[in-house]
């Protein structure tokens, strides 16, 4: 039985929790809210909107015994998002990670934080539960990633399948789009627009990219769907045990403090290991330039 617990069932809990029911990826899911009225109404909604399935999800309203059950814990526990800025939901959201995970001490199983600032919070559950660091990360750079992958996709008109893209650094303002790591078509992108006679304007790509959470938020007040995509991905990761690579948002030490932080990682039904990522010198720099930020805000707060 694999059972994975999500914890807050909000747009972005619920639209995880629906698409790892459609997915059939989990045997049973633990949901958890403080508002009882909504979660029971979710479960319901929920096992309806999974019924027609080959493989039918247990849906189980859960307290913390059984969360600590869990094979994962999808936390997206967070304050009201009134903007896209990530850092202003830092006071009340560091509130709740003190609140909900003092109840996981003796957790065995792997943690993936959603809830922003992610590369903050994570350090904070790490710090409240102290449990093995290997086993709690967050999506990080994953979702810019493949907003980058779509971006450059869109811009010149190609499936985003023959695009490869990366993310590095913070899960905001400070990320480090990779464009000397980029690959369409097997080409390099310098090789592949000197081909097809095509130009490049790096800031409006930029914008695009690091304005995209922002740009939908703004339009529909909250972003779910490409988060739950992303989340899904990482636990069919974990439970085929893929050893696949990811930019996460792991833990890494930055002038001695350890902080989290994007940069690629394995991941396998043990949590993360880190991998060697080979960045020109200019975006080792931006990378080591966001992690600074990060260290600040972290050891400030």
């Amino acid at each position: 039985m694999f059972k994975v617990g999500i914890i807050g069932l909000g747009h972005v809990g619920r639209a995880i929790a629906f698409n790892l029911i459609n997915k059939e990826l989990v045997d049973e899911l633990a949901i958890y809210d403080i508002n009882k009225e909504i979660l029971i109404a979710n479960k319901l909604d929920l096992e309806q909107g999974g019924a027609l399935n080959n493989n039918i999800t247990k849906i189980n309203i859960a307290d913390f015994a059984i969360l600590n059950e869990c094979d994962i814990l999808i936390n997206t526990a967070s304050s009201k998002i009134l903007s896209p800025d990530r850092l202003t939901e830092l006071k009340e959201n560091k509130k709740i990670v003190k609140e909900i995970f003092k109840n996981f001490k003796n957790y065995k199983g792997i943690i993936i934080n959603v809830s922003n600032p992610c590369d903050i919070i994570s350090k904070l559950i790490l710090d409240e539960t102290n449990i093995d660091k290997k086993r709690i990360f967050s999506s990080g750079t994953l979702l810019d990633t493949i907003r980058f992958k779509m971006t450059l996709a869109n811009h010149y008109n190609i499936s985003p399948k023959y695009v490869f893209a990366l993310v590095v650094g913070e899960h905001g303002e400070s990320q480090v789009l990779c464009y000397d790591e980029v690959k369409i078509k097997n080409d390099t992108l310098i090789t592949y627009l000197k081909k097809n006679n095509l130009n490049f304007d790096k800031k409006i790509i930029d914008q695009e990219v690091i304005k995209s959470g922002a740009n939908i938020f703004y339009a529909k007040g909250t972003t779910e769907y490409g988060i739950a995509g992303v989340v899904s991905f990482i636990i069919k990761q974990i439970k085929e045990d893929t050893n696949a690579i990811l930019p996460l948002s792991a833990p890494y030490i930055i002038d001695g403090k350890l902080i989290y932080i994007s940069h690629l990682v394995k991941i396998n039904k043990l949590g993360i290991e880190d991998v060697l990522m080979n960045l020109s010198l200019d975006e080792e720099e931006s990378f080591k330039s966001s992690a600074l930020k990060l260290s600040k805000l972290l050891y400030l707060n």
